[in-house]
């Protein structure tokens, strides 16, 4: 820092000058502080380095968790679609018997009802495999 300066004084010393000081500033002791500042910041890198590796190990686990999903919504749709042929083949046998009188109108209705019920149950199987494929989508960050 610099600044200058006029005086009035004796003949002899010069009337304008100029006067710097250079201040230096040494702590002697500051309480421990900057210790702890970064003792705290290497605490919050190895909170935040165990946080994100539990998002990945969780991140992870919702694509293996989707995966089987897949799978078992696979399976069950190609049973439930083996059941709905069945039950149609179960009602044209019904209606087969019924034409030739050999049972009542009352087996038609039942092979019909199981029939409609197996077709919604298909469909539904398709329906969770779809759902299925869109978790492992969204579980690996493909879709939005």
């Amino acid at each position: 820092m610099g600044q200058p300066f006029l005086q009035k004084g004796l003949p002899l010393q010069p009337r304008a000058e100029w006067q710097a000081q250079l201040i230096l500033t040494l702590p002697l002791y500051d309480g421990g502080t900057r210790t702890g500042i970064a003792r705290e910041r290497d605490a919050l890198v190895v909170e935040e380095r165990a946080a994100l590796e539990a998002t990945i190990r969780q991140a992870q686990s919702d694509v293996r968790t989707a995966f089987d999903s897949i799978v078992h919504a696979d399976r069950a749709l190609v049973a439930a679609r083996a059941g709905a042929v069945l039950a149609r083949r179960a009602l044209e046998l019904a209606t087969l018997a019924y034409r030739a009188g050999a049972t009542s109108n009352l087996e038609v209705i039942d092979a019909s009802r199981a029939s409609r019920a197996a077709d919604t149950a298909a469909v539904q199987a398709e329906d969770v495999a779809r759902q299925a494929r869109l978790d492992l989508l969204a579980a690996s960050g493909r879709f939005p």
